[in-house]
Protein backbone atom coordinates (compact mmCIF):
# COMPACT_ATOMS: atom_id res chain seq x y z
CA UNK A 1 0.00 0.00 0.00
CA UNK A 2 1.48 3.41 -1.19
CA UNK A 3 0.62 6.58 1.09
CA UNK A 4 1.16 9.76 0.47
CA UNK A 5 3.12 10.38 4.24
CA UNK A 6 2.88 13.91 5.14
CA UNK A 7 0.58 15.75 3.26
CA UNK A 8 -2.35 15.69 5.48
CA UNK A 9 -0.37 16.72 8.84
CA UNK A 10 -2.46 17.83 11.71
CA UNK A 11 -5.47 18.02 9.12
CA UNK A 12 -8.71 16.40 10.16
CA UNK A 13 -10.23 16.13 6.37
CA UNK A 14 -10.45 13.04 4.50
CA UNK A 15 -7.67 12.39 1.69
CA UNK A 16 -9.46 12.08 -1.36
CA UNK A 17 -6.72 9.89 -3.23
CA UNK A 18 -7.83 6.04 -2.88
CA UNK A 19 -6.11 4.13 0.08
CA UNK A 20 -5.03 1.13 -2.62
CA UNK A 21 -4.53 -2.92 -1.59
CA UNK A 22 -4.38 -3.59 1.89
CA UNK A 23 -3.82 -7.15 3.39
CA UNK A 24 -6.92 -9.05 4.90
CA UNK A 25 -7.47 -8.31 8.29
CA UNK A 26 -7.16 -11.54 10.52
CA UNK A 27 -10.26 -13.41 11.41
CA UNK A 28 -11.69 -13.29 14.53
CA UNK A 29 -12.07 -10.82 18.43
CA UNK A 30 -9.15 -8.38 18.33
CA UNK A 31 -8.59 -5.41 20.57
CA UNK A 32 -8.40 -2.78 18.49
CA UNK A 33 -7.13 0.98 18.44
CA UNK A 34 -8.77 3.40 16.47
CA UNK A 35 -7.49 7.12 15.73
CA UNK A 36 -7.61 9.60 12.58
CA UNK A 37 -4.17 8.90 10.84
CA UNK A 38 -2.84 12.65 10.43
CA UNK A 39 0.07 12.10 8.48
CA UNK A 40 -1.91 10.56 5.35
CA UNK A 41 -5.71 11.51 6.02
CA UNK A 42 -7.87 8.62 6.51
CA UNK A 43 -9.06 6.62 9.37
CA UNK A 44 -6.95 3.60 10.89
CA UNK A 45 -7.18 0.49 13.44
CA UNK A 46 -4.24 -1.17 14.95
CA UNK A 47 -4.37 -4.84 15.39
CA UNK A 48 -1.54 -5.96 17.01
CA UNK A 49 0.86 -3.63 15.51
CA UNK A 50 -0.50 -3.74 12.12
CA UNK A 51 -2.28 -1.12 10.80
CA UNK A 52 -5.11 -0.96 8.15
CA UNK A 53 -6.83 2.57 6.60
CA UNK A 54 -10.35 3.29 5.99
CA UNK A 55 -13.06 5.96 4.94
CA UNK A 56 -16.15 4.61 5.87
CA UNK A 57 -17.38 2.78 8.90
CA UNK A 58 -20.13 0.69 10.07
CA UNK A 59 -21.16 -1.50 12.97
CA UNK A 60 -20.51 -2.59 16.62
CA UNK A 61 -18.34 -3.11 18.92
CA UNK A 62 -17.20 -2.46 22.69
CA UNK A 63 -15.83 0.46 23.59
CA UNK A 64 -13.31 -0.40 26.28
CA UNK A 65 -11.85 3.35 26.68
CA UNK A 66 -10.29 5.88 25.46
CA UNK A 67 -6.22 6.89 25.37
CA UNK A 68 -6.59 10.81 25.56
CA UNK A 69 -3.00 11.59 25.32
CA UNK A 70 -2.84 10.00 21.92
CA UNK A 71 -6.21 10.33 20.96
CA UNK A 72 -7.33 6.72 20.57
CA UNK A 73 -10.21 4.85 20.56
CA UNK A 74 -9.39 1.28 21.87
CA UNK A 75 -11.99 -1.01 20.72
CA UNK A 76 -12.76 -4.92 21.16
CA UNK A 77 -14.64 -6.32 17.89
CA UNK A 78 -14.18 -8.61 14.70
CA UNK A 79 -12.98 -6.60 11.66
CA UNK A 80 -12.86 -6.39 8.49
CA UNK A 81 -12.33 -4.56 5.47
CA UNK A 82 -15.00 -4.23 1.91
CA UNK A 83 -13.03 -2.13 -0.21
CA UNK A 84 -12.51 1.21 1.66
CA UNK A 85 -15.14 0.52 4.05
CA UNK A 86 -14.37 -1.03 7.97
CA UNK A 87 -17.07 -3.38 8.64
CA UNK A 88 -16.68 -4.53 13.04
CA UNK A 89 -18.40 -6.76 14.50
CA UNK A 90 -19.13 -6.66 18.27
CA UNK A 91 -17.66 -9.87 20.28
CA UNK A 92 -20.70 -12.14 20.23
CA UNK A 93 -19.48 -13.55 23.80
CA UNK A 94 -19.42 -10.17 24.94
CA UNK A 95 -21.97 -9.17 27.85
CA UNK A 96 -23.63 -5.63 27.74
CA UNK A 97 -22.35 -2.55 29.18
CA UNK A 98 -23.78 -2.18 32.47
CA UNK A 99 -26.52 0.95 33.39
CA UNK A 100 -24.94 3.58 34.86
CA UNK A 101 -26.34 6.58 36.69
CA UNK A 102 -26.03 9.96 35.46
CA UNK A 103 -27.23 12.60 32.45
CA UNK A 104 -29.26 10.30 30.06
CA UNK A 105 -28.82 11.29 26.27
CA UNK A 106 -31.66 10.21 24.23
CA UNK A 107 -30.80 7.52 21.42
CA UNK A 108 -29.83 9.79 18.60
CA UNK A 109 -27.13 10.94 16.01
CA UNK A 110 -24.03 11.09 18.36
CA UNK A 111 -20.62 12.69 17.50
CA UNK A 112 -17.91 11.20 19.39
CA UNK A 113 -14.56 13.61 18.52
CA UNK A 114 -11.21 13.80 20.00
CA UNK A 115 -10.25 17.20 20.95
CA UNK A 116 -6.32 17.52 20.69
CA UNK A 117 -5.82 20.97 22.41
CA UNK A 118 -7.66 19.57 25.92
CA UNK A 119 -6.96 15.82 25.76
CA UNK A 120 -10.51 15.02 26.05
CA UNK A 121 -13.57 13.84 23.88
CA UNK A 122 -16.35 15.93 22.42
CA UNK A 123 -19.99 13.82 22.13
CA UNK A 124 -22.42 15.97 20.04
CA UNK A 125 -26.42 15.62 19.18
CA UNK A 126 -26.29 15.83 15.57
CA UNK A 127 -30.18 16.14 15.81
CA UNK A 128 -29.70 19.09 17.75
CA UNK A 129 -29.63 22.58 16.55
CA UNK A 130 -26.14 23.93 16.19
CA UNK A 131 -26.41 26.53 19.24
CA UNK A 132 -28.50 24.32 21.63
CA UNK A 133 -26.97 24.30 24.93
CA UNK A 134 -27.35 20.80 25.16
CA UNK A 135 -26.23 19.99 21.68
CA UNK A 136 -22.73 19.89 22.77
CA UNK A 137 -20.89 17.60 25.72
CA UNK A 138 -17.47 17.63 26.74
CA UNK A 139 -16.42 14.24 28.28
CA UNK A 140 -13.06 12.45 29.97
CA UNK A 141 -13.64 9.01 28.12
CA UNK A 142 -15.89 6.68 26.46
CA UNK A 143 -16.55 3.21 27.72
CA UNK A 144 -19.58 0.74 26.21
CA UNK A 145 -21.66 -0.82 23.49
CA UNK A 146 -21.52 1.30 20.49
CA UNK A 147 -23.38 0.91 17.22
CA UNK A 148 -21.46 3.43 15.05
CA UNK A 149 -21.14 4.80 11.16
CA UNK A 150 -19.08 7.05 9.45
CA UNK A 151 -19.87 7.73 5.59
CA UNK A 152 -17.41 8.15 3.33
CA UNK A 153 -19.32 11.30 2.04
CA UNK A 154 -18.19 13.42 5.27
CA UNK A 155 -15.03 14.76 4.50
CA UNK A 156 -14.01 15.75 8.01
CA UNK A 157 -12.70 12.64 10.55
CA UNK A 158 -15.83 12.15 12.43
CA UNK A 159 -17.42 8.68 14.26
CA UNK A 160 -21.29 8.91 14.90
CA UNK A 161 -22.84 6.35 17.84
CA UNK A 162 -26.37 6.10 16.82
CA UNK A 163 -27.69 4.88 20.33
CA UNK A 164 -28.23 6.67 23.84
CA UNK A 165 -25.54 7.75 26.16
CA UNK A 166 -25.15 8.40 29.89
CA UNK A 167 -22.97 10.64 30.94
CA UNK A 168 -21.67 9.41 35.06
CA UNK A 169 -20.52 12.06 37.28
CA UNK A 170 -16.74 11.15 36.24
CA UNK A 171 -17.45 12.89 33.17
CA UNK A 172 -17.12 9.35 31.23
CA UNK A 173 -19.51 8.78 28.55
CA UNK A 174 -21.51 5.04 28.50
CA UNK A 175 -22.40 4.33 25.12
CA UNK A 176 -25.56 2.05 24.83
CA UNK A 177 -27.02 -0.01 21.23
CA UNK A 178 -30.29 -0.02 21.26
CA UNK A 179 -30.50 -3.69 19.96
CA UNK A 180 -28.58 -4.72 22.81
CA UNK A 181 -30.15 -4.99 26.35
CA UNK A 182 -27.89 -3.09 29.01
CA UNK A 183 -26.66 -5.20 31.79
CA UNK A 184 -26.78 -4.56 35.36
Amino acid sequence: MQLSVGTYEDAQYQNLAPIGPQPQIPAGVHNIELSWDRNVGYMRIVISGSTWHFKEYLGKAQVLGTENRRGRLHLRAMAQLDGETLIMYRDPKAKAHPSVAGLRRDQTHNRLCYRRASLDWRLRDERMPWDHPEALKFVKSYLGDMSAEWNQNDPVAHIYHNGYVIIDGDDVAHLYDPDILCGD
